[in-house]
């Protein structure tokens, strides 16, 4: 009787024993509670990307592979039974290839069917176990004021509903046209516009089907990002109206340039970068008032170093290397120190934004001859924008040597001296480019540079016409390049002649265009963060490896929890438990009665 009236007076210190085995057990290594209680529905799904490919012959020119990119996810509804704020490096993970599943559209070659405008992204889709499929403006026929989009749902065990917010992510077409309306004040323009679009579908979509107290689930990658995470932004400003929870709203954006002037700093926005995504994550700075309006999540450290370098122009005076010097720098750089990746661009942000390049300076100069420019592009399909680079590329090696060519020209009609080299240094266009390199440009020799290159850009165009060739570009299209490819160049010369002049500043007179120079030297370096295989291995590594060892093959998301392969036996699990148990006695019990004994 003593024992029993014992263990009853000791019945809440055993149910806190139990609780503590347990607590034990799921923190281990080797088996996982939650993966046993409630991940029974996780499957492995495989998700389509873009391989990105650098052409090294052409820096004008990324290839991408669409169609043999492929990559496998585990995915679970479970993972929706936290709350969005936090850390959860499963969900982040299969966001992410949700992202980059949303691209297809006509534009890639494939037949465009109303019935299943997005094969790729459904397909993906229907693997998670969503339905109720409804898209927009996933045509190829915009107008650069669309935004693509797609919106499902599916339910939950628990009988929630689960909505998912999917934009097109890449392959824009002239989407991505609004990337450069940055607009004079306010939120980003373009973003924002393409952003009203998905705030009014969503709108259309919950009322349609009478949905609230939904979960909601939201990625966005790139650009895309950027858009979403304004949409996010205005569904937390009327959460209330949607009948959603903070808690349920989870929106994943991965790589988003910033798009708003306030910080908002949601939690239930989850703003993933690569700390080494130095360029595109870059695109709009802090300088210029903008920000994300989530919670900042780095998923790889800024531990990129980069060479700066330097153009060495002592030798421009000298005509002789010209050619060199107007086309491949041989020999005429020379390196300066290795710095870390984000210390450079936040320097030259500063710079730049120091000497000119301010939003309201863009917006007014930059913007237009750039979106003119890179329309050519964007309108074109896949086979034909390779084209298009291709010559743009051949045109830009061509110059210098139809450089030479008129000087010779005029060389042998006694224009400007009695060999070559004196001529090439007479040259007016030679004479304009040497003066901006050096930083002693004036606004009249910039105007002639510009009026010249123009005239050959024609030149060459029609050079390649006569030795046989088609240049992939009509005659109204290439008076668009001459006209736009001149406004753009004299809208960036400043900033060239103010990095000249700052070079021979800090490294001497025969130097000059560090931050030019550098800039475009690391390009390729810079950028590498946000490419899709270099942003899912960093993600992928974070998953912690315990939450890894059960994976369910892909045999549906209803997968019984008796037929989910334990990644210990029960054997282990149980001695696992009497060992936690037996701690726990002594700590609880048996501890508290031998110091009060020693008392």
């Amino acid at each position: 009787m003593r024992v029993i009236n014992f263990f009853k007076s000791q019945l809440k210190t055993i149910t806190y024993i139990l609780i503590a085995g347990l607590i034990t057990v799921s923190s281990s290594g080797s088996f996982v509670v939650r993966a046993f209680a409630t991940s029974s529905d996780e499957i492995t799904v495989t998700y389509p990307y873009y391989a990105f490919i650098e052409d090294e012959n052409n820096p004008w020119k990324s290839v991408y592979d669409a169609l043999d990119a492929t990559g496998t996810i585990n995915y679970s509804d479970s993972y929706f039974e936290e709350p969005s704020p936090g850390d959860h490096p499963k969900l982040r993970a299969v966001s992410y290839a949700l992202a980059l599943a949303g691209y297809e559209n006509q534009n890639d070659g494939y037949p465009y069917d109303s019935s299943n405008p997005n094969p790729k992204l459904y397909d993906l889709l229907n693997q998670l176990g969503f339905s109720d499929y409804q898209s927009w403006d996933l045509s190829s026929e915009d107008d650069g004021h669309s935004m693509g989009t797609t919106i499902a749902r599916k339910t939950l065990n628990s009988g929630q509903e689960l909505v998912v917010v999917a934009p097109r992510n890449y392959n824009y077409m002239t989407e991505w046209l609004s990337n450069f309306n940055v607009g004079m004040t306010g939120d980003h323009a373009g973003f924002s516009e393409s952003a009203g679009f998905i705030v009014d579908r969503f709108s259309q979509y919950m009322s349609s089907r009478n949905l609230a107290n939904c979960k909601v689930w939201v990625v966005g990658y790139s650009r895309g990002g950027a858009v979403i995470d304004l949409f996010a932004k205005t569904i937390n400003e009327n959460i209330n109206n949607y009948k959603i929870e903070p808690d349920d709203f989870y929106v994943y954006t991965f790589g988003a340039p910033r798009a708003s002037t306030v910080a908002t700093g949601y939690t239930n926005i989850h703003d993933v970068k690569d700390g080494n995504d130095l360029l595109l994550g870059y695109v709009f700075p802090e300088l210029w008032g903008f920000y994300n309006t989530g919670t900042y999540e780095e998923i790889h450290p800024a531990d990129l170093n980069i060479t700066t370098s330097v153009v060495n122009i002592a030798d421009l005076t000298n005509p002789a290397t010209a050619i060199n010097i107007l086309s491949d720098n041989d020999g005429l750089t020379e390196e300066v120190a290795t710095v870390n990746g984000r210390e450079f661009m936040d320097d030259w942000l500063t710079f730049v934004n120091k000497n000119g390049l301010t939003r309201e300076y863009f917006d007014s100069e930059v913007k237009a001859p750039l979106s003119e420019l890179m329309k050519m592009y964007q309108t074109r399909h896949l086979d034909q924008q390779s084209e298009f680079t291709d010559f743009l590329s051949d045109t830009e090696k061509g110059l210098p040597y139809m450089v030479a060519i008129n000087a010779f020209m005029d060389l042998m009609t006694g224009g400007y001296g009695e060999d070559l080299e004196e001529a090439l240094s007479n040259f007016p266009p030679y004479q304009e480019l040497v003066r901006i390199i050096k930083g002693t440009a004036t606004d009249a020799d910039v105007d002639d540079f510009v009026a010249h290159l123009a005239n050959y850009v024609g030149q060459y165009s029609d050079y390649q016409a006569m030795l046989g060739g088609d240049p992939p570009i009509s005659p109204e299209e290439l008076e668009t390049i001459r006209t736009n490819l001149s406004l753009l160049v004299k809208a960036l010369a400043p900033l060239i002649i103010a990095d000249a002049k700052y070079t021979q500043e800090t490294f001497g007179e025969d130097y000059s265009l560090y931050y030019t120079y550098s800039l475009v030297k690391n390009a390729e370096a810079l950028v590498i963060g946000h490419i899709p295989e270099s942003m899912m291995k960093n993600l992928k590594d974070l998953i912690p490896e315990d939450e890894e060892d059960i994976v369910v093959p892909n045999s549906g998301a209803n997968t019984s929890i008796q037929q989910t392969e334990i990644a210990v036996s029960y054997a282990e699990m149980i001695c696992e438990i009497v060992t936690a148990l037996s701690i726990g006695i002594f700590i609880f019990i048996i501890r508290p009665r031998l110091l009060a004994n020693k008392k």
